[in-house]
C-alpha cells in the first residue's frame, strides 16, 4: 500500500469513527464493526458486520456511514457476527453462542408455540438456531413441527440432534412413547437438563432456544444456578391470572441472577375473519402495564390464530406460517439487539437493559 492509499484509508477512518451503535454508544471502528475497507479516490468500499441477524438499528448506522462521508461513493457489505453471551459451555454446547430460556410459570400461555415461532424468526433474519425441549412433563415441541428421529451419534459419542427445516431440536419426546407419562424427581430433572446441554451436539449455533416447563422448580433453577443460560424471555397472556403467575418467574431469575430480556404478550387479540375488527379475548394492558411497574420492556404482542393450532396438530412448516412469522420478526430483532447490548456488558450481569427505542 503506497503513503498515499494509507493516507486516504486513515481520512476515511477518522470519519467512520464518528459514527456510533446506537445501543452500544461506541463508534464502529472500534468496536470491530468494519471487518474491511477499500479506498480508491473518491470511492469507498465497507464490509460491516453487525453483532445480531436483522439488526433493527441497521438503516440508522447505514444512514450515518453515508453522511459521515459525504463526498465519497460508498457501497457497504453488511454482515453479522452474533455476540457470545456468559454462560457456562461444556462439550455439546461449546460452540453455541447463547441460550435464551422462554419461560413463564404458568401453563397454557404458548411457550413452546413462541419458541417455535422465535426459532423460525431468527433463523429468516439468518441465524443458525436450535430449540432445547425442557418440558420433560409434557415435551410437545416435535409434534408440533411434525420432526422425527433416528437415533445417532458422532465420532466423541454425542446425540446429533435432528433438523428441521433448518432448526435443530432435542426433546424427550424423541424417546418416550407418546402416551407414556414421566415421572421423575428433582436430580432426574437436573440430570436432564445437563444431558441435553452436554451430551448432544448443537455445533454452532448463535441462538438456542430453551422451552421452559410451567413453575418455577427444578428446571429454571438449574438453568440459572448453573449458569446454563445468559438470558431469558417471559411469555404470558393478558388477563391477571397468566400475568401475575409469570411475574413470579421473573423474580425467579432475578433471584438466581438471569438477565430478563423483557415479556412478550402471546394470544393478546384475535382479528375477526368477517367484520376484522380486533378483539382482545383475555383482556388488554395488564401484562404491559405489570412489566412497566418492574422495569421490564414490553417486547410486542401475538395474535391468537386458529390456524397455528390447527398447523400444530400436523406439524408446523415455516412456509405456512410466513404471515405469523413476520408478526414476530420485530420481537426477534428487538431480542437479539438486547442481547447484544447484554453480551457487550458481560462482566456487570445487568437485569435490567435500557435499550433506545428505533428511530
Amino acid at each position: 500500500m503506497s503513503e498515499k492509499d494509507k493516507q486516504d484509508k486513515d481520512v476515511v477512518l477518522k470519519f467512520l469513527s464518528g459514527v456510533k451503535d446506537p445501543v452500544l454508544k461506541k463508534d464502529i471502528v472500534s468496536l470491530g464493526f468494519v471487518k474491511d475497507l477499500q479506498v480508491d479516490g473518491k470511492q469507498v468500499k465497507i464490509k460491516l458486520s453487525l453483532t445480531s441477524p436483522g439488526c433493527p438499528h441497521k438503516d440508522e448506522i447505514l444512514s450515518d456511514i453515508v453522511r459521515s462521508l459525504e463526498g465519497y461513493s460508498v457501497i457497504i457489505e453488511v454482515t453479522h457476527n452474533v455476540l457470545s453471551g456468559s454462560l457456562v459451555r461444556k462439550e455439546g454446547t461449546s460452540k453455541v453462542k447463547n441460550i435464551i430460556a422462554v419461560g413463564s410459570g404458568k401453563g397454557g400461555v404458548g411457550k413452546s408455540t413462541v419458541s417455535i415461532l422465535l426459532a423460525y424468526a431468527l433463523k429468516k433474519l439468518g441465524a443458525k438456531v436450535g430449540i432445547i425441549d425442557l418440558d420433560f412433563y409434557g415435551a410437545t415441541i416435535p409434534s408440533m413441527l411434525g420432526s422425527s428421529f433416528v437415533q445417532n451419534v458422532n465420532e466423541a459419542g454425542l446425540l446429533i440432534p435432528p433438523i428441521h427445516q433448518g432448526i435443530k431440536i432435542i426433546s424427550l419426546a424423541y424417546f418416550v412413547p407418546q402416551n407414556s407419562s414421566v415421572i421423575w424427581r428433582g436430580p432426574m430433572l437436573s440430570k436432564a437438563v445437563h444431558d441435553f446441554m452436554e451430551k448432544v451436539d448443537w455445533g454452532e449455533l448463535d441462538y438456542l432456544i430453551a422451552d421452559l416447563p410451567p413453575g418455577t422448580g427444578d428446571v429454571p433453577i438449574t438453568l440459572g444456578q448453573d449458569r446454563l443460560i445468559n438470558a431469558a424471555v417471559i411469555v404470558s397472556t393478558p388477563q391477571p391470572a397468566a400475568v401475575n403467575v409469570a411475574l413470579k418467574l421473573v423474580d425467579t431469575f432475578k433471584k438466581l441472577n438471569v438477565p430478563v430480556i423483557g415479556g412478550l404478550e402471546n394470544m393478546s387479540y384475535f382479528i375477526c375473519p368477517n367484520s376484522k375488527e380486533k378483539v382482545e379475548l383475555f383482556g388488554s394492558r395488564y401484562f404491559k402495564d405489570k412489566l412497566e411497574e418492574t422495569g421490564l420492556p414490553y417486547l410486542g404482542a401475538l395474535p391468537f390464530v386458529p390456524q397455528l393450532r390447527e398447523l400444530e396438530d400436523v406439524g408446523v412448516k415455516e412456509e405456512n406460517i410466513s404471515y405469523i412469522i413476520n408478526d414476530i420478526i420485530p420481537v426477534a430483532q428487538e431480542l437479539t439487539c438486547r442481547l447484544s447490548l447484554l453480551n457487550s456488558q458481560v462482566s456487570e450481569r445487568p437485569f435490567f437493559l435500557n435499550v433506545p427505542k428505533k428511530k
